[in-house]
Formats: C-alpha cells, sequence, structure tokens
C-alpha cells in the first residue's frame, strides 16, 4: 500500500506542476495588441520582389515584421504585398482571440511612408498577424511613358524611324500596304529596315504603326506614320540602311535580300541564334552573316537542314555540317540527289 500511495503521491506532484505551468503560462500574455503602424517603403518596378519593400513597426509589442511576398509585379498591374507581424510574446504581448474581429478590419491599422492601400487582414494565432497590402500601378496613370509621338520615313531608303517611349522594352510594328496589313514585326530599337518587304510587295502606298510595349503590356494605340508612295521610278531607290535599322521579327521572303550585319553568334540549350549590334535578334526571316545567307525559326533559332519557305514555297537547304552550320548551300547536289541553284533553290 505505501508504494501505491507513494506513485499517487507523485502524479498528483506532477499534474500539479503542469497545472501551476499552465496558469503561469497563460498569465504571461498580459499585454493585448490591438493596433499596428506599419511603415513601408518600396521601389516600385516590373518583377519586383521582396527585396525591393522595406516594412517597419514602432508599435509596444510587435517583435519583428516580415515580408513574406508580393505578387501582380509586371508593368501595368498593382503589386500586392503580404507581410507577417510578430508579436513580442516573451515580453507578454499577444493578438487576443476577442479582438479577432478588429484585426480583420482596416481600423486596425496605420500606415506610414510610401502610398498603400488596405486590402485584407486576418489573426493567425497569439502571436502572428497577416495583412496585405496594395501599391500603386506600375508604370504612370495615364500610360503616358508608352506613349510613341512620331513616325517617319527616312527618305526613300524603306527604312521606318520613331521615337522612344520611356517605359518601353519592345515595339510592335505593322506594315501596311493600302489597309492591308504585310508584315508585323517586333523589335528593340526605334527603327527598322521594310526595304525588303517593300521590294517583295512592289509598288503601291504604304505607312506604318507602332505600339509600345512593357513586358506583355501595351499602349493604348497605335501611332501611324504618313504615307510612302512607291511607284517604279523610285522601286530602285527603297534599298534599306543596315547602319540605322533593326530587325528582332519579320515577314520578308527571299535570301537574294540585301543587307550584313555585326554581331555575334550565341548559344543556349536550344540552339544556336544571332544577336546583333542593337542586341536585336532576327526571327521567322533570313540575315546575311559574314557573307552567307541563315534562316531563323519564330523563336529566332537558327534553322539546318531542309527548310520550305513559309513566303515563296521555295525549298533551301541549310548547312548541317560542323564547318558551315547553318549556312544556305548553293550551286551543289545535297545528299548526292537534290540539286539547289545559286540561289540557294531546289530545282527538281
Amino acid at each position: 500500500m505505501k508504494k501505491k500511495s507513494g506513485i499517487l503521491a507523485l502524479i498528483l506532484s506532477a499534474a500539479m506542476v503542469l497545472g501551476f505551468g499552465t496558469v503561469a503560462q497563460a498569465s504571461s500574455y498580459d499585454d493585448p495588441i490591438d493596433s499596428i503602424e506599419l511603415d513601408i517603403e518600396y521601389t516600385l518596378s516590373s518583377g519586383m520582389t521582396t527585396s525591393d519593400i522595406d516594412v517597419t513597426s514602432e508599435t509596444d509589442g510587435v517583435d519583428t515584421v516580415t515580408v513574406s511576398s508580393v505578387t501582380n509585379t509586371s508593368y501595368g498591374k498593382r503589386p500586392t504585398v503580404t507581410i507577417k507581424v510578430k508579436a513580442d510574446t516573451s515580453d507578454g504581448y499577444y493578438f487576443d482571440s476577442d479582438d479577432a474581429a478588429t484585426l480583420k478590419t482596416e481600423s486596425a491599422f496605420t500606415f506610414t511612408g510610401d502610398e498603400v492601400d488596405y486590402k485584407s487582414s486576418k489573426r493567425t494565432s497569439n502571436s502572428y498577424v497577416t495583412v496585405t497590402v496594395r501599391l500603386p500601378k506600375i508604370g504612370s496613370d495615364d500610360d503616358s511613358t508608352l506613349d510613341v509621338d512620331e513616325v517617319s520615313w527616312e527618305g526613300d531608303s524603306g527604312v521606318v524611324e520613331w521615337s522612344e517611349a520611356e517605359d518601353a522594352t519592345k515595339y510592335s510594328v505593322k506594315l501596311l500596304r493600302g489597309s492591308s496589313t504585310k508584315t508585323t514585326v517586333t523589335t528593340t530599337s526605334t527603327s527598322y529596315d521594310f526595304s525588303s518587304a517593300i521590294q517583295q510587295y512592289g509598288t503601291g502606298t504604304y505607312t506604318v504603326r507602332v505600339k509600345a510595349y512593357a513586358d506583355s503590356y501595351g499602349g493604348d494605340d497605335w501611332t501611324e506614320s504618313e504615307e510612302f508612295e512607291v511607284t517604279e521610278d523610285n522601286l530602285s531607290s527603297v534599298t534599306g540602311s543596315s547602319s540605322t535599322a533593326g530587325s528582332t521579327s519579320s515577314s520578308t521572303s527571299s535570301p537574294s535580300s540585301s543587307g550584313t550585319t555585326s554581331g555575334a553568334w550565341m548559344r543556349d540549350s536550344t540552339g544556336w541564334w544571332y544577336c546583333n549590334a542593337d542586341r536585336s535578334y532576327t526571327t521567322n526571316n533570313w540575315q546575311q552573316i559574314n557573307g552567307g545567307w541563315y534562316y531563323f525559326n519564330a523563336q529566332g533559332y537558327m534553322v539546318t537542314g531542309w527548310m520550305q519557305s513559309p513566303y515563296s514555297g521555295l525549298w533551301y537547304y541549310l548547312s548541317t555540317d560542323d564547318a558551315t552550320l547553318g549556312r544556305m548551300v548553293t550551286n551543289t547536289m545535297v545528299d548526292g540527289t537534290y540539286y539547289v541553284n545559286a540561289e540557294g533553290v531546289w530545282t527538281s
């Protein structure tokens, strides 16, 4: 019996210790936090991250403030920022469950520093409150920083130029003959050489329309050039100017088009591509490089082997040999069976 009594006393003693410990812990939460001040500063930019946002708090009882995420960060969007606020529970501060409803309203928060708009909040435990705010739209409110003010032809060369838009990362450019769109290109430059396309489509009245983009966000309007009248008399003057015009995406059709570009061959896990001196690259088009003709697909990668022109329907063979990789083959038999002429065209 004595042994059982000793065990019972030990159990009771342990229970008392645990009970008193629980009471002591509960009584340590004696300073509820029912309002929070947050000072928020940020660098607003496309692709911004949590490191671009700094949040602090001088509210009594707040231990740490952490920016846990930022989303919706592309140009033209309003970033959403989630912030976690931790109470200094070691010093008796906590977020009381009785105040949970208050902590889910904007009235519980005061924001200083850069402009933000309250979105939502919630108490997640005695220790944490999560608050979400929205920042202003990335880019100007009226999108004027994506305005292209002027588009003009450079004489009779077939080269078109336009004013730079402040926030533009690229431009979409359309060549029209009459009311029909003949070519659409994308470029990072502020000029483009349409001489090859005009030589292909011949005489007529041409205009160009340009729209600026910041990432995938486009300006409100297209800016149109004046009309360029191409006749039999001035068609021969439409020869372009490689020193001023860039090209990244094109719909011209013939490897006999004139022009050379200085730049550098680049390679990634997908394949080879050519970076021009102005950091543009050709897509869906031929480009003459160091005396040879190369064709680049819709993604800008060099094509090898047999290739049928999407414009003329003619077949060309682009070398698969390491020494001349991608270069258009001329005046020779391919695979001992197919003859390509001086223009690189397969003839039956």
